[in-house]
């Protein structure tokens, strides 16, 4: 998501004729959440220990349940096509 709003401003500037200056800035460290249906998942996150291994449980609550659909509901509404 992060990368996406990047490319986003850039697009827009491009369009208002201007020069796209936006740039994008990974994190030091790797860091996937991966769901695999609404019950499932992979992931990898950051620890104070280094990096671990994410349950399947924590990814699904945390991205699988509803694959972010809530947020892109909000930002382009019920109908958006």
């Amino acid at each position: 998501m992060q990368h996406a709003e990047v490319v986003a401003k850039n697009i827009t500037a491009q369009i208002k004729g201007e020069q796209p200056e936006a740039t994008y800035q990974p994190l030091g460290f790797p860091m996937i959440l991966l769901p695999l249906g609404p019950n499932g998942g992979v992931g990898q996150l950051p620890s104070p220990d280094g990096p671990f291994q994410a349950p399947a449980t924590m990814v699904s609550e945390y991205k699988g349940s509803g694959l972010f659909t809530g947020r892109f509901v909000g930002q382009l509404g019920p109908t958006a096509a």
